[in-house]
């Protein structure tokens, strides 16, 4: 049975994945060092008006908001959201012309063109593709540095039953898998994001009920502010609504993209079913690049 592994596709598609991950990381870490600073500076703010360590409580105040500050300077020199969505759009391009060369889907149709024309244009592809991007946000990631790799060649050559079964396999059933998957995580974090919000938010409300009738002295109402401000912010970094519906409708049309699946006889029929399976991935990718204001 024929299998394709993680290090057999291209070192461009490694790479580009291997950053964007990288980018990822950052970004949401110095998103959750900002967040957290915030509302760590309301809460000493708050303390800071009352007893006999004021100026101590303000001063680590004041040190919360410089770590805010270093983080948003960070954020906007190094820019590891741009190194997010970059390089997980140079590895979705690279991966969908992959395997459009690997099983024979248009435009890299087998019987179009042979082998040695098809990893041509495939390289050529590959390199309009880097031009997109910074050379920093492609760093070579562990493995082959093979761009056409032998077991991806060896897939080209496949009879049209194995090739189908393995994209089958590999290819739509593992997509839609992940994308369901993912759907239904993101539901859950969106859900759970809602409640957490609402109890801060009803927890403002109480406290500055019980501030106005006189039963409290503290004042936590710029605190509650502070920690709902932050928790929007971080729901609008994770985006798990909009992810969970994106990722539902494409785990969908893949779903009846496979359903359809098994009809082509022929190389030209096979050719553009590929082709519309890798559009509707591309759609998904698509939109994930909107909401995430990627350019």
């Amino acid at each position: 049975m024929a299998e394709i592994q993680y290090d057999d596709f291209p070192a461009l598609m490694r790479a580009a994945d291997s950053n964007s991950l990288k980018g990822q990381r950052r970004y949401l870490w110095v998103t959750r060092i900002q967040l957290g600073s915030l509302v760590a500076a309301a809460g000493f703010g708050m303390l800071s008006l009352q007893g006999e360590r004021a100026n101590l409580v303000a001063s680590l105040a004041a040190v919360a908001f410089a770590a805010a500050l270093i983080s948003e300077i960070y954020r906007l020199k190094e820019r590891p959201d741009r190194m997010w969505y970059a390089g997980r759009a140079v590895a979705e391009s690279a991966k969908t012309l992959t395997w459009r060369y690997m099983v024979g889907g248009a435009p890299l149709a087998i019987k179009d063109m042979d082998s040695d024309r098809a990893t041509e244009l495939l390289l050529q592809r590959f390199t309009e593709i880097e031009h997109d991007v910074e050379p920093i946000w492609l760093v070579p990631a562990q493995g082959a540095p093979d761009q056409v790799s032998a077991a991806m060649r060896q897939v080209r050559e496949l009879p049209l039953a194995e090739r189908r079964e393995l994209y089958l396999r590999e290819r739509i059933d593992d997509q839609r898998s992940w994308y369901a998957v993912k759907s239904r995580w993101n539901a859950r974090r969106s859900t759970l994001w809602s409640v957490c919000l609402a109890a801060v938010e009803l927890a403002g409300l109480t406290a500055g009920i019980l501030r106005a009738a006189g039963m409290v002295d503290v004042d936590l109402l710029g605190f509650a502010a502070a920690l709902a401000a932050a928790g929007a912010a971080w729901m609008q970094a994770k985006q798990h609504q909009s992810l969970a519906t994106a990722y539902a409708v494409a785990s969908h049309e893949l779903a009846a993209i496979r359903a359809r699946m098994g009809q082509q006889t022929r190389e030209e029929e096979w050719a553009m079913f590929v082709s519309d399976a890798e559009e509707a991935v591309s759609r998904e990718h698509t939109l994930w690049r909107a909401s995430h204001g990627a350019s």
